[in-house]
């Protein structure tokens, strides 16, 4: 169960990298992109609320969450319905509070071939190749419509990053990762809310919160 959990939550969402070109870049979505990411630096945190669907038609599998990121640096908090992940950026927990067990990670160890949380909303400025796809109407909102592919596809567990930027003020509303599995990860921004205080204490792991809790420690 929990390595189900972590790579659903470590797909879920995601910030920062430096800006790099590609031979096969598409110049629209390059200016878009660029455009994202000027934004998107600029501010000191973020918090985002979406919605989350994970299917595989062969499997015959489906799950909806609902979902809430804060994000300060490389530091993260995310909440997916019973689940929590915490990240300094040097550690990370895995909360399940049901199971009454706290997973506790290197941070890069629940990177590897998914996408890190932290990544999501300037994802597209390292290690990969883009091009404009067209436009789409998301919740009633004109989108653009970019794909994502891995330059190392052989390191990552996924093919294809659908990106979908809201015209009128370049916000991601929607994203849509294809494992190479056959999962379909979609995740539908419902609020975005940059610049927020966010306190220190999300973003570091509370034994006390958590009475009699089961630590089992991956790190090495």
């Amino acid at each position: 169960m929990y390595n189900s959990i972590k790579s659903l939550l470590v797909s879920a969402l995601i910030l920062v990298a430096g800006q790099m070109s590609f031979a096969q870049e598409d110049a629209k979505a390059k200016k878009i992109l660029d455009e994202l990411s000027k934004k998107t630096q600029a501010y000191s945190t973020i918090t985002a609320g979406f919605t989350s669907k994970l299917e595989n038609k062969e499997a015959g599998m489906e799950v909806d969450q609902e979902g809430l990121i804060k994000i300060k640096g490389t530091a993260f908090n995310l909440k997916l319905d019973d689940y929590l992940i915490i990240s300094d950026g040097k550690s990370t927990w895995t909360i399940a509070a049901a199971d009454n067990e706290v997973y506790v990670d290197d941070a890069s160890a629940l990177t590897g071939g998914d996408i890190s949380p932290t990544e999501i909303f300037t994802l597209w400025e390292k290690g990969f190749k883009y091009n404009y796809k067209g436009e789409e109407t998301i919740n009633g909102v004109l989108c653009h419509q970019i794909n994502l592919y891995p330059l190392k596809p052989q390191e990552k567990n996924f093919h294809t990053i659908k990106l979908y930027i809201a015209k009128a003020d370049t916000e991601i509303k929607k994203v849509v990762v294809m494992g190479k599995s056959g999962d379909i990860y979609t995740y539908l921004m419902k609020s975005f809310k940059p610049n927020q205080t966010l306190d220190a204490s999300l973003f570091v792991f509370d034994k006390g919160k958590y009475p009699g809790i089961n630590v089992i420690d991956n790190r090495l």
